[in-house]
């Protein structure tokens, strides 16, 4: 069955168009949050459209046909509109709209009378304000247009979708799931139905069978490469790493950003993606569109790129999430080393305008690595600034990934814990009165405790404490209770043995194995030297960019 067809066509069925008991009334020309309303904006392209001789899609209609009656399960309020324009256009064969449950509504509908439409405020009906309200602006409208050459414009170019729907009881199904998704697919279908539709209609007047066969391969070829599309957004670790539920992912949306700064809705795809409605600007899109999704998923693919990325979507604000994908793979700012510089400043907490910026504003760098290192070396770091140490954990566990050209699970954010590797419960100090304190500051006797804080201490004399970043590693939140107060011997027993099953997904953790791995004992000189190393590392991992750009 043919799936695209005209207002003609929709009209020539000669049945009456049926609106069920579980449909809103008609609400068109009610305001909104936008400067038009919705019979205003339609009013325009239509206008818009007709003096351009370009069709006009209507996004779609979903209904249950019957032999007399067509139910109307989605398009209840453009078929509506369509009744009332045509209506005022002079529109004389078969056009009736019935409502299952309001007969005031239907009795208004096949009695309309165009001479009565004034606004009333304390109009009893819901309905009858909308449609009257609809009638003004359309009156508003065509005042200058020929009523009879645009009733023959929008009968043969308005063009929808029109998918049929076996039998009611699964009609109601559908309205219920439309309803519940309408707001995530809608605009990416509509896009999707325009673009196959453009690309399928012929340039030429009379290309014959093989021409229209050569149409058919192209649409249904666009088709399987959407999908294929769709399918991939909708994959868990693609949608987790690009932070995305839409159902096209950041696809449409970033396509769009090439174009213009407007959101994304049909509209704006419409008037800035496919401007003259033509097969070319169809091809053009789809095309840009192909390459703009290989760019994402050759990102994807590559452990390196997967992993910068990711890490860089994960720890910036939201509006610089946006900013960067725009930056990545719009402006093509995306060669390896200026990726991995990004990703390095990134974890300082520079803001995306203050990376791109870096060589007018150097002051940045140096504020924000002063405030890392001081956070870093700060003996309280984990009561202090939990979250700095969440991150530079993070970063060595997602550079050892690299390392190994390993895509690195990102759900451990979600779901992330900070384990002192001597547990805090075992570490005593003494305040000034001389009562003894654990490192989870509940009062203790000296028995209770096998570690103290004075004697967290390398041999050269650099002291910390439990809660600094020398004692601290990345874990899972469900997995880190598993450790409870063991000792390190017990811990590194529970972490490598392989049938321990609930601390398998901490184990892919590369960083943190090492520091369980590379030493028999934990005691307060290993606290102090970790600190000194991790402290080095950050050091050496910036010392190119402080070089570079350090004031």
């Amino acid at each position: 069955m043919k799936t695209t067809i005209t207002l003609q066509e929709y009209l020539s069925k000669g049945k009456t168009f049926v609106i069920p008991d579980y449909q809103r009334g008609y609400i068109w020309g009610q305001e909104g949050r936008s400067k038009t309303n919705a019979v205003e904006y339609l009013m325009n392209d239509l206008i818009q459209r007709y003096e351009n001789r370009f069709e006009v899609f209507l996004q779609g209609v979903t209904v249950t046909e019957y032999e007399d009656e067509i139910i109307l399960i989605d398009g209840q309020q453009r078929t509506t509109f369509l009744y009332l324009l045509l209506k005022w256009l002079g529109y004389s064969e078969k056009f009736d709209i019935m409502y299952k449950v309001r007969e005031a509504s239907s009795k208004f509908l096949k009695e309309l009378n165009l001479e009565d439409i004034e606004a009333d405020e304390n109009e009893p009906y819901q309905d009858h304000y909308f449609f009257k309200k609809t009638l003004r602006i359309i009156a508003d409208k065509l005042q200058d247009i020929d009523k009879e050459a645009f009733l023959d414009f929008v009968l043969k170019n308005v063009i929808f979708l029109y998918i049929n729907v076996p039998n009611e009881e699964q009609a109601k199904r559908v309205f219920t799931m439309m309803n519940g998704n309408k707001a995530v697919m809608k605009q990416e279908e509509i896009i999707k139905a325009e673009i196959l539709r453009l690309a399928s209609l012929s340039e030429e007047k009379s290309g014959g069978i093989a021409h229209e066969w050569e149409l058919n391969v192209l649409r249904s070829r666009y088709a399987r490469e959407w999908d294929k599309w769709l399918h991939w957004w909708n994959r868990e670790d693609v949608k987790r790493l690009f932070r995305c539920d839409n159902t096209m992912g950041l696809l449409i949306s970033t396509y769009l950003s090439m174009k213009t700064k407007e959101v994304l809705n049909f509209e704006s795809f419409r008037n800035s993606c496919l401007p003259n409605g033509t097969p070319y600007d169809a091809k053009m899109a789809f095309d840009g569109l192909r390459r703009l999704q290989k760019q994402f998923e050759d990102a994807f693919t590559n452990p390196i790129t997967h992993n910068q990325i990711g890490a860089i979507l994960l720890i910036m604000r939201e509006d610089d999430e946006r900013k960067f994908v725009q930056h990545y793979f719009v402006n093509k700012q995306n060669d390896e080393k200026a990726l991995k510089d990004y990703y390095m400043l990134a974890f300082l907490g520079m803001t995306h305008d203050e990376i791109i910026n870096i060589k007018k504003g150097a002051k940045s760098f140096s504020e924000k690595y002063e405030n890392t290192w001081n956070a870093l070396n700060d003996d309280f770091l984990y009561i202090q600034n939990k979250e700095k140490a969440f991150q530079f954990l993070l970063r060595l566990n997602i550079d050892e990934d690299i390392k190994q050209e390993r895509a690195f699970i990102f759900d451990i954010w979600s779901n992330r814990s900070l384990e002192h590797i001597y547990p805090k419960s075992k570490v005593g100090h003494q305040d000034e009165e001389g009562k003894w304190f654990r490192g989870d500051y509940k009062e203790c006797s000296e028995e209770d405790i096998t570690l103290k804080r004075e004697d967290i201490t390398t041999a050269d004399g650099l002291t910390t404490t439990e809660h600094s970043i020398g004692n601290l590693v990345l874990l899972y939140r469900n997995e880190n209770s598993k450790f409870n107060n063991s000792d390190f011997e017990e811990k590194k027993i529970k972490f490598f043995n392989p049938s321990r099953k609930e601390l398998f997904k901490s184990r892919h953790l590369l960083h943190t194995i090492c520091v369980f791995a590379k030493r028999g004992d934990w005691n307060g000189t290993a606290i102090s030297e970790n600190k000194k190393a991790m402290i080095d590392k950050f050091e050496k991992d910036y010392k190119e960019l402080k070089e570079k750009y350090d004031e």
